[in-house]
């Protein structure tokens, strides 16, 4: 027989319309726009701190196969649940992630399956300040790192450029639009990505296309490199390059090698010219 099949349209939580009325959870997309991950790894405090009812619909469960329904506890959020909220679905827990790198997948309740699946693209991780060690640790991410951080110094010259703003080389970031903003803020597929190997080579031809328009395409670009001062070698060189530094105050830009003692010459002209007037 045909049934009718209800599909929210913010969280995607089938129905069907008979079913409509049992419906006992609030939209997962309510809890998302106000939300952050639990970074604790599997919270449980106890069945016996829930009075020994399902987390969600409150029916009475235990720990052992009996009268009640079945405990199951999900590994995200540390809760029990009955076997009618917790279906034992398998997913990678964010908290596992940041701190121990492990992308094992864990039985967790339909809640939190629904939560974590409209949390995945959303960037909230900042790696660096919850687990600076994992840059250390893992080449892969330390590299994005580094092609991030570029980028973000590349973007300065899109935004000033007619060619790339026709062009609209930075929709290459569309579906990783936190990319072209920050360079310390991941979301969990981010990390998911690096883990497998797919993130650094679609960053690394993203980075190689924006250095091929600024250094090679586009004249108005090349025309914003810059002659390192200290040494004079006729050699135009760009912040982003990985053996290049920035002046702090002024923005020049010099070989790091030449800039050690952190001596500016444009500063130091700057500030002679100031003592004169």
């Amino acid at each position: 027989m045909w049934q009718s099949l209800f599909t929210c349209s913010a969280c995607n939580y089938h129905s069907h319309r008979r079913c409509l009325e049992l419906i006992r959870r609030p939209c997962a997309s309510r809890k998302v726009s106000i939300s952050t991950y639990d970074l604790r790894i599997c919270p449980e405090t106890g069945l016996s701190s829930q009075q020994y009812k399902c987390a969600e619909c409150r029916k009475q469960i235990r720990l052992t196969k009996g009268e009640r329904s079945e405990a199951r506890m999900c590994d995200y959020s540390g809760q029990y649940f009955c076997e009618e909220c917790h279906w034992n679905d398998l997913v990678v827990i964010p908290a596992r992630v940041v701190h121990n790198w492990d992308f094992s997948t864990y039985r967790v309740s339909r809640q939190s399956k629904q939560f974590l699946a409209l949390m995945l693209t959303r960037p909230q991780l900042k790696i660096e300040r919850l687990n600076p060690a994992l840059f250390k640790f893992v080449v892969e991410l330390r590299e994005v790192k580094r092609l991030r951080e570029e980028i973000l110094i590349m973007k300065k010259y899109f935004v000033t450029c007619r060619e790339a703003l026709e062009s609209k080389l930075l929709l290459q970031l569309k579906d990783r639009q936190h990319f072209v903003d920050s360079a310390n803020i991941y979301s969990l597929k981010d990390l998911i990505d690096v883990n497998s190997g797919l993130l650094l080579p679609f960053l690394t031809k993203i980075h190689s296309l924006f250095l091929t328009h600024i250094k090679s395409d586009c004249q108005l670009c090349q025309a914003k490199g810059f002659v390192c001062e200290i040494c004079g070698k006729d050699e135009i060189i760009f912040a982003f390059d990985p053996h290049s530094t920035q002046c702090k105050d002024c923005r020049a830009v010099f070989h790091k090698i030449c800039f050690k003692s952190a001596f500016c010459p444009k500063c130091e002209r700057r500030q002679k010219r100031s003592h004169k007037t």
